[in-house]
């Protein structure tokens, strides 16, 4: 395994008095040690994001230029997901599915390798057509990374994960969210060891084993030494958090101290 941390942008991104953009964020991240982050395009779901206006292309091109600016790496992508999509109306999923296809876009314009989705609520077969029809309809080639789930009515497991990854390549791959498994009691090794060909992201984050906290690890009740021992025999690529929402109760001025923490977090994971 590379010994390489990453983090999504989202890391710092909430706060006592509200969130904050990429753009405001990467500098600091860069100031303080990460050299690889993973792009949240997930901002496109929050009210009056400037990525859903004309306005993107000027957004796009700063955060081109932060990253020569600051020397940092773009390593991971994740895409805005349709919430409640069962009971979405056919507009609805029309405007879901069109913004996940302009974050592949935006994705590729930075030349990051993949990008993380959602599968949908339903079987292997549906999200397989799913995928199918974003990936035909995407204007440049980019690899997707689907990611386990974490209710018993979605694509959770890895023998449901693989058949889709299969169908799909070489354009698909599997992102593993430990803080999902957890929650679905997998075998957090295990699932490491089957996935092995098709893992080609991590989303890492610790939780009680009952909600979706997105915890930095070692706060949680996750069994570190294990996943990071399986890690390390049967994936190459970054140890990349999805670790947010835990410290949005602190002012803005913490974030420095988080990022801190997590870059140290990180160098313990890597020891194990």
């Amino acid at each position: 395994m590379q010994r390489r941390i990453s983090s999504n942008t989202n890391l710092t991104a909430f706060s006592r008095y509200g969130r904050r953009t990429m753009t405001e964020l990467i500098p600091i991240y860069a100031e303080e040690g990460y050299r690889e982050l993973d792009l949240n395009f997930c901002e496109m779901m929050n009210p009056g994001s400037v990525l859903n206006t004309d306005g993107a292309v000027d957004y796009i091109a700063e955060l081109a230029a932060l990253r020569e600016r600051c020397g940092v790496s773009y390593i991971q992508a994740h895409a805005p997901y349709p919430q409640r999509y069962r009971e979405m109306s056919g507009e609805e999923r029309k405007a879901s599915e069109e913004a996940i296809l302009r974050s592949m876009e935006y994705a590729a314009a930075l030349s990051i390798p993949h990008i993380v989705v959602h599968p949908v609520p339903g079987p292997v077969k549906e999200n397989i057509g799913y995928f199918t029809s974003l990936l035909e309809r995407q204007k440049n080639p980019l690899k997707i990374a689907v990611e386990n789930m974490e209710t018993g009515n979605e694509i959770w497991s890895a023998d449901d994960l693989i058949p889709i990854a299969e169908a799909l390549s070489p354009m698909a791959g599997i992102c593993l969210d430990t803080g999902h498994a957890h929650i679905m009691g997998e075998d957090i090794p295990a699932f490491i060891e089957k996935t092995e060909k098709y893992l080609i992201g991590l989303h890492i984050a610790d939780n009680n084993g009952r909600e979706d906290q997105h915890l930095l690890p070692g706060f949680g009740t996750i069994e570190w030494e294990s996943v990071m021992k399986a890690l390390k025999d049967h994936y190459g690529g970054y140890l990349n958090y999805e670790c947010m929402y835990f410290s949005r109760h602190l002012p803005a001025s913490f974030s420095r101290e988080i990022i801190k923490l997590s870059l140290s977090v990180g160098e313990w994971l890597l020891s194990l």
